[in-house]
C-alpha cells in the first residue's frame, strides 16, 4: 500500500468541450474541407443545343454602348430555361426556321452600367443592392431571360420590326407602321416561344422571360466561370 503522502497528484481531466473540438478537427482533417455551397444552376446553351445560333452582342462593340462589356461570348441560362429554348428550336426547325440568341445571363454589374446609360424601366430594369447584395434587377440577372430573333434554314436573320436594343416605341409588340413580313416573323417567334412557356416583354419584341423566374436569385457571377 502506497502511503497517502507519496501518491502522485491526479492530473485534471480534459474539458469535454476541448475533447469534442479535437474530434471535430480530426474528422474534418480525415474527410477533407467542408463542402462548399452549390454553384448557381447555370448551364451553357451551346452544350444543351449546339444548333441554336449565338451572337452575344454585348461581347462585341455592336451594341448600344459601343463597347464590349462581356469578356466572353457565353450564353448561360438556368437549366429549365435552356431546356425550354431547345424545345423552341426543335419547333422552329420543323418549319425551316431557327433561333439566334443575342443575350442570356447578364451579371448585375453590367446591368448597373446599362442603367447609367438608359435609366428607363421600359427597356432596362433598375438594379439595386442592399449591403452589397443584389436585391433588384433584370430577369437576365437571374439567368431566366433571353433576347432572341429568327433565322432561316441557312442561318440568315429574318426581317423584324426593329434592330436589337431599339429603345423606341417601334420595338413594342403591336407597334404601328411595321412591314407585314416583319410583323409575321415577330408573331412566329412569339408563338414558338410562348408555346414553351416563355413570357414576352411588351416593350421589346426580342425579349422573353422564362416561367418561374421568381424562384431564381439575382446574380453577379462573372461570365468567365
Amino acid at each position: 500500500m502506497v502511503p497517502l503522502q507519496a501518491r502522485k497528484p491526479r492530473e485534471p481531466s480534459m474539458p469535454t468541450s476541448v475533447l469534442l473540438a479535437g474530434i471535430v478537427f480530426l474528422a474534418t482533417a480525415c474527410n477533407g474541407p467542408a463542402p462548399q455551397p452549390p454553384a448557381p444552376d447555370l448551364v451553357d446553351l451551346a452544350a444543351v443545343d449546339p444548333t441554336i445560333r449565338i451572337d452575344l452582342r454585348y461581347a462585341t462593340t455592336d451594341n448600344f454602348t459601343g463597347a464590349a462589356v462581356y469578356p466572353v461570348a457565353r450564353c448561360l441560362l438556368r437549366r429549365d430555361a435552356a431546356d425550354r429554348l431547345a424545345r423552341v428550336q426543335r419547333r422552329l426547325r420543323a418549319d425551316g426556321y431557327g433561333l439566334l440568341v443575342w443575350d442570356c445571363y447578364r451579371p448585375l454589374s453590367v446591368q448597373e452600367r446599362f442603367w447609367t446609360l438608359v435609366p428607363d424601366e421600359r427597356y432596362v430594369a433598375r438594379p439595386a443592392r442592399r449591403d452589397g447584395r443584389p436585391v433588384a434587377g433584370s430577369k437576365h440577372n437571374r439567368g431566366a431571360a433571353v433576347d432572341v430573333t429568327l433565322v432561316d434554314a441557312s442561318g440568315a436573320p429574318l426581317p423584324m420590326p426593329t434592330g436589337f436594343d431599339d429603345f423606341s416605341e417601334r420595338a413594342h409588340r403591336g407597334a404601328r407602321g411595321v412591314k407585314p413580313v416583319a410583323r409575321a416573323n415577330a408573331a412566329r417567334l412569339e408563338s414558338a416561344m410562348t408555346a414553351e412557356g416563355f413570357e414576352p416583354l411588351p416593350t421589346e419584341w426580342w425579349h422573353f422571360d422564362a416561367p418561374g423566374w421568381q424562384a431564381y436569385e439575382l446574380l453577379d457571377v462573372p461570365l468567365e466561370r
